[in-house]
C-alpha cells in the first residue's frame, strides 16, 4: 500500500513528458470460444442424444479442452501532457475440462470397468470487476498505471485430483476427489449485478523503443489483487468414497433409506464451507510485440505478439499479422495459436482520420466457414481527438 501512495504522490509532482494530442476513446469486445466443438457439431448437440452423436463429440475432444468468455468495456480520457484516465468494466470466464469426464457424462461408467478415470484437469475461473486506471507517461519510453478496482462477481474453482474407478464386476465404485472452490455472494446477483462484494489495486508498466525497422513493446498489467468481502463462500475437500452396493436380504425391510445414507455423507461432504474475506490474484498479463516495417507493395509491416495471462493460460498466445495500409485505411490479417482459444485466423480494421479513429477486428475471422468456427468474437473502437500539441 506505501508503494501505491508513493506512485500516486509522485505522480502529482513530477513533470510529465508531452504527448502528441488529447482525446477521447471508447473500446469494446466480446466473445465466446472453444477449443473443440465446430459450429456443425454443437448444432447437434441439443435434446437428446443418440450413439452417433454422442461417439462424433467424444471424438472431436482433446485430451484438455477449454471454453472462454470475454466482455471488456473501456472509456478513455488522454491528455495531451501524457496522462490518461479510464473507467472500465470486465468480465470473463476461463474453463479447461478433461475429456475423460465428458466420456463419464455421455456414457456412465459401464464401458469403464477396471478402468481408473482420471477426470482432470477441471478448473474455472469467473469474474467481474470495474476499475479506474491512472496512467502516467514518464518518458517517451516508459509508462506506469495505478488501478482501484471495485470487485463485483467472483467463482473460483481449481480440481487438483478427481479420480472414478469401477470395478470390473461393477459391485464397487470408487471416486477420489480434492478441490478448492471460492465463490462471492450471489444474493442480488440478478437484480444488482453491479454490487460491490470486494475492493482492490493494480499497477501496471509499459516499455517501448525503436529497433532496427521497427519497434517493440513490452507491458505487464494488472499486478494486483481484489479482496472479497466476508460473504465470500470458501470450500476445500480432500476425500474418497467407495460404494459397495446394496445387500438385501429382505424385500420388506428394504428402503430407500439404505442407499441415502451413502447419498447424504456425500452431500455433507461437499457442503462443507466456511464464509470469510477471499483474496484473489488478479490474472496477471504480459504483452509482449514487436512491428517490422517492410519496403513492400504487397504489405508494409509484420507484427508478432506473444499474450500470457498469468494463473489462467496453460500456454501464451501468440499472434504473427501482416499489414497494409492505403491511405487512412489499415488493414491487418493474423494468425494465432495458444492461449484458450483454437488457432484460426483473426482479421483487423482500422480508419485513421485527423480527428476521428474507427476501428473493427475479430479474433476469431475462421467465423465465416462453418466447419472452422469455435467461437465469435467483435471488438469495436472509437477515437476523437479534440486538441494537438504545439
Amino acid at each position: 500500500m506505501r508503494l501505491i501512495i508513493k506512485i500516486c504522490v509522485l505522480s502529482c509532482l513530477v513533470s510529465i513528458v508531452s504527448a502528441q494530442e488529447s482525446s477521447l476513446q471508447f473500446n469494446t469486445n466480446m466473445g465466446l470460444f472453444n477449443s473443440s466443438i465446430n459450429e456443425p457439431l454443437l448444432a447437434q448437440s441439443y435434446g437428446f442424444l443418440d450413439d452417433i452423436e454422442k461417439a462424433n463429440i467424444i471424438d472431436a475432444l482433446q485430451s484438455e479442452n477449454y471454453i472462454q468468455f470475454e466482455l471488456d468495456n473501456q472509456l478513455k480520457y488522454q491528455h495531451k501532457n501524457g496522462w490518461s484516465l479510464a473507467l472500465s468494466n470486465h468480465a470473463g470466464l476461463y474453463a479447461k475440462y478433461s475429456k475423460s469426464l465428458i466420456e463419464l457424462s455421455l456414457l456412465g461408467n459401464t464401458p469403464f470397468k477396471g478402468d481408473s478415470l482420471q477426470l482432470a484437469p477441471l478448473g474455472l475461473t469467473a469474474f467481474h470487476y470495474s476499475q479506474i486506471k491512472a496512467s502516467f507517461q514518464w518518458d517517451p519510453h516508459f509508462s506506469t498505471s495505478l488501478s482501484f478496482i471495485g470487485g463485483h462477481q467472483l467463482a473460483t474453482l481449481q480440481v487438483e485430483n478427481a479420480m472414478f474407478y469401477t470395478e470390473k464386476s461393477g459391485a464397487n465404485i470408487a471416486y477420489g476427489l480434492e478441490f478448492e472452490a471460492h465463490y462471492s455472494d450471489t444474493t442480488d446477483l440478478l437484480d444488482n449485478p453491479f454490487e460491490w462484494n470486494g475492493m482492490g489495486a493494480a499497477l501496471g508498466f509499459t516499455f517501448n523503443d525503436s529497433i532496427a525497422n521497427g519497434i517493440y513493446e513490452i507491458s505487464i498489467q494488472d499486478i494486483g489483487f481484489i479482496k472479497w468481502n466476508e460473504s465470500t463462500s470458501n470450500r476445500y475437500v480432500d476425500s474418497q468414497w467407495s460404494f459397495d452396493g446394496v445387500n438385501v436380504d429382505d424385500f420388506i425391510e428394504f428402503n430407500d433409506s439404505i442407499i441415502n445414507n451413502d447419498v447424504d455423507s456425500i452431500k455433507d461432504l461437499l457442503n462443507r464451507e466456511t464464509q470469510d474475506h477471499y483474496t484473489w490474484r488478479l490474472p496477471t498479463t504480459i504483452n509482449i510485440s514487436t512491428l517490422q516495417n517492410i519496403n513492400s507493395n504487397i504489405v508494409n509491416a509484420i507484427q508478432l505478439s506473444l499474450t500470457h495471462k498469468l494463473t489462467i493460460y496453460d500456454l501464451p498466445r501468440v499472434t504473427l499479422e501482416v499489414i497494409k495500409n492505403l491511405k487512412k485505411h489499415e488493414f491487418r490479417l493474423g494468425y494465432h495459436t495458444g492461449g484458450f482459444e483454437r488457432q484460426g485466423f483473426q482479421f483487423g480494421y482500422a480508419y485513421k482520420g485527423k480527428k476521428t479513429s474507427i476501428q473493427l477486428f475479430t479474433k476469431q475471422a475462421n467465423s465465416i466457414i462453418p466447419s472452422q468456427n469455435y467461437g465469435l468474437h467483435i471488438g469495436i473502437g472509437l477515437k476523437r481527438v479534440f486538441s494537438n500539441s504545439k
